[in-house]
Parts: C-alpha cells; sequence; structure tokens
C-alpha cells in the first residue's frame, strides 16, 4: 500500500476550501421544504445534460448489460463486497457523530463480514446477527454538527449534491484505507461501484424520465429530500 503524502497533502488543501464553501454558502429558503434554492440552476442544467449524455452512451448500457449477463445471485454478491468495503468510513462517521451504536455495528459487521463472510462476498453479520448499520458519510456527519447544506449542486458524473455534500465525498475520498491500496483496485472498486449503483436505479431513472415533466427538478427534489431524511432521521440502512 502506497500513500503520496503529495497527493494527501493537495486533497487536505482542497478540502479546507471546500468547508470554507460549505460554511459560507446561504441556505435561503426556497421553494422546496425550506431546504435550499438552486442559485447555479443554469450551470448545473448544463452538466446534468452532459451527465445524461455519458449515461446514455455508457453508464446505462453497461450497466443493463450487467444486469442481463450477470444473474442476480451473482450481483448481490457484488454488492455484499462494496457494502463491507464501505465499513470503514461508517465507522469513522459514526464515532464523528457520537453514534456509539452505529459504530459499534459497522465495526463487527466489518470484521465478520471480512472474516466468516469471505472478504464480504457473504453477509455473515446481517443473515446470523442483530447487528443493523446504517449509511453514514461525513456530508451527513457536517449535517449533524450544524452545518446547513448550501447551494445544490450537480457534479460531472456523479450527478446531484451540494456544497456540503461535495466536501463530504471528498472527505470520505481521503479518509478511506481502501484508496491507498493499487491503483488497479482503486479503479477496479470504483468502476464496480459506479455499474452497481446504475444497475439499482435502472427502472427508478427510466420511471422518473417516463412520468417527470422535468427531470432535472425531480432527481434535485428526490436528492434533496433524501438527504435531508439522512440527516434527521439517522436510520437509513447501508444497502
Amino acid at each position: 500500500m502506497n500513500v503520496n503524502v503529495s497527493t494527501v497533502r493537495q486533497w487536505l488543501a482542497i478540502l479546507c476550501a471546500g468547508i470554507m464553501l460549505a460554511a459560507c454558502t446561504p441556505t435561503p429558503e426556497g421553494d422546496e421544504g425550506g431546504v435550499l434554492q438552486d442559485p447555479f440552476e443554469p450551470v448545473n442544467r448544463t452538466i446534468f445534460g452532459f451527465n445524461e449524455v455519458v449515461d446514455s452512451i455508457l453508464l446505462k448500457p453497461v450497466a443493463e448489460g450487467y444486469v442481463y449477463v450477470v444473474p442476480e445471485y451473482g450481483r448481490q454478491r457484488v454488492s455484499n463486497v462494496l457494502t463491507n468495503l464501505r465499513m470503514p468510513v461508517v465507522f469513522l462517521n459514526s464515532v464523528l457523530q457520537a453514534d456509539p451504536g452505529n459504530a459499534f455495528s459497522s465495526l463487527w459487521s466489518f470484521v465478520l463480514n471480512s472474516t466468516l463472510g469471505i472478504g464480504g462476498v457473504f453477509d455473515f453479520a446481517g443473515e446470523n446477527s442483530t447487528l443493523e448499520v446504517h449509511k453514514e458519510g461525513f456530508g451527513q456527519t457536517l449535517g449533524a454538527w450544524g452545518f446547513g447544506s448550501g447551494a445544490y449542486i450537480v457534479l460531472p458524473i456523479i450527478g446531484p449534491s451540494s456544497a456540503r455534500d461535495a466536501v463530504g465525498l471528498l472527505v470520505d475520498v481521503v479518509t478511506d484505507p481502501f484508496n491507498y491500496f493499487d491503483e488497479e483496485i482503486v479503479i477496479t472498486r470504483t468502476v464496480a461501484t459506479a455499474i452497481d449503483e446504475r444497475a439499482k436505479s435502472l427502472e427508478l431513472v427510466e420511471e422518473i424520465y417516463r412520468t417527470s415533466f422535468d427531470p432535472y427538478a425531480t432527481f434535485r427534489s428526490g436528492y434533496l429530500q433524501r438527504q435531508d431524511a439522512l440527516i434527521k432521521e439517522r436510520n437509513v440502512p447501508l444497502k
């Protein structure tokens, strides 16, 4: 495992700037549940259009092929492994949020699934214990600490986000120990995660485009409502 110190420093410098952005960005009352408005909507819609093109020519076809070729049992095994690899980040943020229950569950789920679950291929903890892990990331931690969402933004390829959650995503990347393994492993995991997530959302995304007059607004509303629930309820399952 090779750690490039200069790269880590660069990420941390960007992180500091991002935290300042999240802290200083106003959170105006808006039409969507009083959460925030979309001050960068023209730019966001442009990026949204770019993401649609990438999705239509790459992500969606690959995800559909994955679903067609790999049976559900195999796809679930892949999802289990990817979920298990997120446990260190979940554990860290549970600690930062002073949530001992989720910290305990995420730690022992990782230990059990990494060993008895054969590297996370099988969800041994979920099937043989009462451990229940809730989704946690640094964006949620910032929300728990009182940081507002800031401006809604659409990230290239990644999609809906906010100033706070973009910072959270960056911190999750930096603090994830598995991102310091060999480059080939990191790339493989990233690609597998993208395909897995897109495969899971095929039907939902198709339904949105079929029924929504303005898919951009629908995705924005859905994202903001989910993130608000993650912070307020703090009981959304990791999977």
